[in-house]
């Protein structure tokens, strides 16, 4: 049995200029060999050796809180779920640096003219 061509023996015809043309455009000259990396924000290729990825692209690991002894009932809270379980029961908000927040829902910004009254009337409204 002799060996025949069979399907893909045989080069295809190359235009070798519109080849060249094409290459200069889309790569604009020679290719340079090794790793590359492409910057997310600009869209730019970077050598690999030359890369340095942001210190934000990696998962951040919280520590628990440090225990803590409760203003309201004296107990020990030792940890984040027992500290939000703590604030759920007793009705408590955490203020951190949102308190400009929380002071713009004042309806007027002078001072309570009576100060005693005014902590009694909210230890009522909570129940206490």
């Amino acid at each position: 049995m002799a060996h025949e061509a069979g399907k893909g023996d045989k080069q295809r015809p190359t235009n070798h200029d519109a080849f060249a043309s094409n290459f200069q455009q889309v790569f604009g000259g020679k290719v340079q060999r090794g790793g590359w990396v492409q910057d997310r924000i600009t869209g730019k290729l970077i050598r690999r050796s030359e890369y340095t990825p942001d210190a934000t692209n990696a998962p951040m690991v919280m520590n628990d809180i440090n225990g803590y002894k409760s203003q309201v009932t004296g107990e020990w809270i030792g940890s984040r779920s027992q500290h939000r379980a703590h604030l759920k029961e007793h009705r408590l908000v955490e203020v951190g640096n949102e308190i400009k927040a929380h002071m713009s829902q004042r309806t007027d910004n002078r001072p309570a003219v009576n100060i005693k009254q005014d902590i009694a009337n909210a230890m009522s409204r909570l129940g206490y």
